[in-house]
């Protein structure tokens, strides 16, 4: 294992409960290996923790303090880590469908892990950290009692290709239950299996605007948070995406829950160019739920959040009726406030709005203090006049 004597500042950062040290500002720092154990040490050679090198983010994952009395990552650590973060779920007594491992929040920088029904997904985000991931699956099956697991690669710039390895039994589609609703999951796709966890509190939320409204919902994917809104006796939900297999998708999650027929829409279209038709045969929607991505060349061009999102927000303002609800989510820290777009947007429509909810991530992703951009989820509801 090699040695390392942290300069003052990322000293500071891990005393503080940092996980994540960024090493680009750390120009004597030897060229490590992706995978490198290492063991960090302050100025006076006073040992401060054990990490592995990802050099592809230019981080040294922490995965060890001393006062976790242990001396190098290995199999028990990741068990100690799986065991514990399993604690807290059955804690808050989630089942099903939930997020198991949250990164530096539950010790283990660098990875995080959702449990989908009968298998897990792990993503690891760096190369040096696919082997250790692999581990991680052993742990996470038998904790957590699965069938299988599979361990995706998620390269640096979020690339949708990923490079995935299996460890136990993982079928091409299975269903997950979450509150009692089955959602089909595509465990061995790409980066988005189906479900996103972190939105887990919205689908209990959203059937409080939903009844008896007409909802819209735009970046619908496979359609979860327009199901919440059926669920909650929404008069009709319009499902909005770009693509007709995630459609076919969202239609069938629809039909399994029971919710057929002609007031359960699935459009593939772009969401901008389905408003300026809504906007033009005067539709009205009296809850549109706007979920995007934070950056998409779905159109042809490219789709950026911070700087397309306010031309958005204005547009689904006109087809919102006096009293209605607009509810927004954005996935980014970068982001700054999303209230503040939305002010923008509604500005821009000639409309005022009254913020009635906001929200972020469940408590199954806790976050260390110390790295406050882990905390990426935001959510706004406002009530338009």
């Amino acid at each position: 294992m090699t040695e390392v004597a942290l300069p003052g500042f990322a000293a500071t950062f891990l005393a503080g409960g940092g996980r994540d040290v960024d090493t680009s500002r750390m120009t004597d720092l030897p060229a490590f290996a992706p995978g490198t154990q290492v063991r960090l040490v302050d100025a006076n050679g006073e040992e401060l923790g054990l990490a592995i090198a990802d050099p592809d983010n230019a981080r040294l994952r922490v995965l060890a303090v001393p006062s976790d009395g242990l001396t190098k990552i290995d199999g028990t650590l990741l068990a100690l880590r799986v065991e514990r973060a399993r604690a807290w779920r059955k804690q808050l007594g989630l089942v099903g469908a939930y997020r198991l491992l949250h990164g530096a929040g539950d010790g283990l920088p660098g990875f995080t892990c959702d449990v989908l029904g009968p298998v897990a997904v792990i993503w690891v985000y760096g190369e040096g950290l696919r082997a250790l991931g692999r581990q991680l699956a052993d742990a996470v099956i038998g904790f957590a009692q699965l069938s299988g697991a599979v361990v995706k690669l998620r390269a640096r710039g979020g690339a949708e290709t990923v490079e995935q390895d299996v460890v136990g039994k993982v079928d091409d589609k299975h269903l997950a239950d979450e509150s009692g609703v089955a959602y089909e999951i595509h465990a061995l796709s790409g980066l988005n299996t189906g479900l996103f966890t972190d939105m887990r509190e919205q689908r209990r939320g959203l059937p409080r605007f939903a009844a008896g409204a007409r909802v819209l919902n735009l970046f619908s994917y496979t359609g979860a948070l327009g199901l919440a809104c059926a669920r909650g006796g929404a008069a009709s939900v319009t499902n909005v995406d770009t693509s007709a297999g995630v459609a076919a998708w969202a239609a069938g999650n629809f039909a399994r829950a029971g919710f057929s027929g002609d007031k359960w829409r699935f459009e593939t279209g772009d969401a901008i160019r389905f408003l300026a038709r809504a906007q033009r045969d005067k539709e009205r929607y009296e809850l549109v739920v706007i979920d995007p991505p934070t950056f998409s060349t779905a159109r042809g061009s490219p789709w950026v959040l911070d700087r397309d999102y306010p031309q958005l927000i204005a547009q689904a303002a006109a087809v919102i009726p006096p009293g209605g609800i607009l509810w927004l989510a954005a996935n980014t820290h970068e982001l700054g406030s999303l209230t503040k777009l939305a002010l923008k947007g509604l500005r821009t429509a000639e409309r005022t709005g009254a913020v009635v909810e906001q929200g972020g991530l469940p408590p199954e992703y806790p976050t260390v203090a110390a790295q406050p951009q882990d905390r990426y989820l935001q959510i706004c509801a406002l009530r338009v006049q």
